[in-house]
C-alpha cells in the first residue's frame, strides 16, 4: 500500500482484514469510508520488521514463531535448486546403537542440512555450503541480485537489518563478515585469530577456528563463535555491529561452538552438538556453566527463560527434549518421542511418536514441577526406609511405606492430569523436521512435504509437495520459505 508518507507495510492479517474493507469500500464508491480506513492503518502501521524473517529461527531465542499470518491457500511462485546438496559440516551419524537397540539415531550437530533462509519482505538471503557464499535473491522472482564469496563454506543464514541496510554472516574461512544487504558490498570483516591458517576438511579448506555459530545481533552489538574441536581453543567473541570494533573476545577450552547462538537479556547461550549447552555472560563472555544434561544444535529459549534441547546422548530409545531452568541451570523435564517442540506463550506445540500435538504448557509444567518436588522426597523417603529397615519399629515401618505410596499415588494421579494437557492431535506420516507457528498458523516440513494446520483445533489447511526433507521454514512478507535437505528453497504465496 503506497501513501504520501511512503510504502506501508501492515503485519498479517490485520492488513488482509483492512484489505477486505477497502475493497468493500471502493467496491461501493464510498470513499470517506476509505479514506478513514487509510488514516487508522497509517496510525495502526507495524514496526518496518513486524513482517520479516531477520534471523536464524526469527530471533535471538531462536522461537521460530512470528505474528506474520499467511493467507491460506498457497501456491508455488518459483524455486531455487542448488546443483549440489548442502555439505553439512560433520558426516551422519551412526546408523543404530547395537548396546541401547536404537536405530535410525538423529545427528546431534545438524545445523547445516538445508540452506535456511532469512527474508525482509522483498530479499530473501541464504549461506551456502556448496557455494562458500552469501546469496541474496528477489523474493517475487527469485532472481539472484548479489552473491558474496567468502574463503570456505557458510553455513548459518545471514542476520538482517533492514534499516541499516546490513546483514552479518559467518564463514568456515574463519571471519564474520557485515555487508550492504542491498548491494552485496562489504562494509567490514573480523577473525579473532592472529594468524590464520588452513586444515582440509571434508574436502574443502577451512580455519581452525570456523564461524559456525552464525552471527548474533543484539543491542548494537555482534556476537559469534570460532571454533572445531574441544581439544583446541575455542573464541567467544562481541564486536561492534556497526563498524567491527572488539567488544570482548574470549579464549575458551574443552568446548566445541556450534549451532546458532541464542540470547536473553543478561546471557549468551551456545550449543555444542554432542555436549551439553553453556551459558555465558553476556556482557563479557565469561563462561558460567553448562545447561541441564542437554546435548544437540536444536535449541529455543523461552520468554520465561526455560531452555529446550535435544537429548544428552545418543543412548535414548526414543527422540527426546529436555527443558532447562535457563537461570539455575537446571534440568525440569523431559519429553520422550520428540525432538522438535515450539512455545508461543501458554501454548506448546510438539510430535510424540507419529503425531503432531498441542499442549497446554504452562499447566503442564506446573504439574511436572509438584511431581519432581515429590520425586525427590520419594528418593529421600525409600533411603530412609532403607537405612531404618534394621533398626525401626514395625510401626514406624508402616508409617513410612504409608507416606512412599501416598507420595507414589500423588505422582500417579499428577501424570494423568498432564496427559489431559494435551488440547488436541493429529497424525503424522513422519517426524517434522521444520517447524514454525506463524500468526494462527502451525507449519510441518516433513519428508517430501510442507504442510500447515489450525494452530488453535489442529484442522487441516493446506499441504504441498516439495523435494527432500524440509527443514527450514520461514515467512516474511506474505510468503513462505521452505528449505531441504536436497538443495532447494521454495517460495509459496497466496
Amino acid at each position: 500500500m503506497r501513501s504520501p508518507f511512503g510504502v506501508l507495510r501492515l503485519d498479517g492479517a490485520f492488513s488482509r482484514r483492512y484489505a477486505q474493507r477497502v475493497h468493500k469500500a471502493l467496491s461501493s464508491q464510498r470513499t470517506p469510508e476509505l479514506g478513514q480506513l487509510l488514516l487508522v492503518a497509517i496510525a495502526l502501521v507495524a514496526p518496518a520488521q513486524a513482517a520479516d524473517w531477520p534471523t536464524f529461527q526469527h530471533d535471538n531465542r531462536r522461537s521460530g514463531v512470528t505474528s506474520e499470518q499467511l493467507t491460506m491457500p498457497l501456491k508455488e511462485a518459483w524455486n531455487y535448486q542448488s546443483a549440489i546438496p548442502p555439505q553439512t559440516a560433520w558426516t551422519a551419524p551412526a546408523k543404530w546403537d547395537a548396546f541401547s537397540g536404537n536405530k535410525g539415531l538423529q545427528s546431534m550437530r545438524n545445523f547445516d542440512p538445508a540452506f535456511y533462509v532469512t527474508a525482509t519482505e522483498d530479499s530473501v538471503f541464504f549461506g551456502s555450503s556448496v557455494t562458500n557464499s552469501t546469496h541474496c535473491l528477489d523474493a517475487t522472482t527469485g532472481k539472484e541480485r548479489w552473491t558474496f564469496v567468502t574463503g570456505s563454506a557458510v553455513r548459518i543464514p545471514p542476520t538482517l537489518d533492514p534499516e541499516k541496510a546490513s546483514a552479518w554472516f559467518g564463514s568456515d574461512d574463519g571471519y564474520i563478515y557485515c555487508v550492504d544487504s542491498g548491494t552485496g558490498e562489504l562494509k567490514w570483516k573480523h577473525t579473532p585469530v592472529t594468524k590464520p591458517r588452513w586444515i582440509p576438511s571434508n574436502g574443502k579448506l577451512i580455519s581452525p577456528w570456523p564461524v559456525r555459530t552464525g552471527v548474533m545481533v543484539q543491542d548494537g552489538v555482534a556476537y559469534y563463535g570460532a571454533s572445531l574441536v574441544p581439544w583446541d581453543s575455542s573464541f567467544l567473541v562481541a564486536v561492534g555491529a556497526d563498524e567491527g570494533s572488539p567488544r570482548f573476545v574470549r579464549e575458551h577450552s574443552g568446548m566445541t561452538l556450534q549451532g546458532a547462538l541464542l540470547a536473553s537479556a543478561d546471557h549468551l547461550y551456545a550449543p555444542q552438538g554432542r555436549s551439553a549447552p553453556l551459558q555465558f555472560a553476556i556482557a563479557d563472555g565469561n563462561m558460567l556453566g553448562a545447561l541441564g544434561g542437554s546435548g544437540g544444535v536444536y535449541c529455543i529459549l523461552t520468554d520465561d527463560d526455560k531452555f529446550i534441547a535435544g537429548p544428552d546422548s545418543q543412548k535414548e530409545a526414543e527422540d527426546v527434549v529436555r527443558v532447562s531452568d535457563a537461570s539455575g541451570r537446571q534440568s525440569i523435564l523431559s519429553i520422550s518421542g520428540s525432538n522438535r517442540i515450539l512455545i508461543s506463550g501458554k501454548a506448546a506445540y510438539l510430535h510424540k511418536g507419529r503425531e503432531i500435538t498441542a499442549l497446554d504448557r504452562e499447566r503442564y509444567f506446573a504439574l511436572q514441577t509438584e511431581k519432581n518436588v515429590i520425586s525427590e522426597q520419594l528418593a529421600a523417603l525409600e533411603k530412609q526406609i532403607k537405612k531404618l529397615k534394621e533398626s525401626a519399629t514395625q510401626s514406624t515401618l508402616d508409617e513410612l511405606t504409608a507416606k512412599e505410596a501416598e507420595g507414589k499415588a500423588k505422582v500417579a494421579q499428577l501424570t494423568a492430569e498432564q496427559e489431559k494437557c494435551y488440547t488436541w492431535s493429529i497424525s503424522s506420516q513422519s517426524i517434522p523436521f521444520g517447524f514454525m507457528l506463524a500468526g494462527e498458523t502451525l507449519f510441518i516440513g516433513g519428508e517430501n512435504s510442507v504442510r500447515a494446520c489450525d494452530a488453535e483445533t489442529g484442522r487441516s489447511l493446506w499441504e504441498a509437495p516439495v523435494s527432500g526433507k524440509a527443514y527450514g521454514l520461514a515467512a516474511a512478507g506474505g510468503r513462505l520459505y521452505v528449505s531441504t535437505d536436497s538443495g532447494f528453497i521454495y517460495c509459496f504465496q497466496p
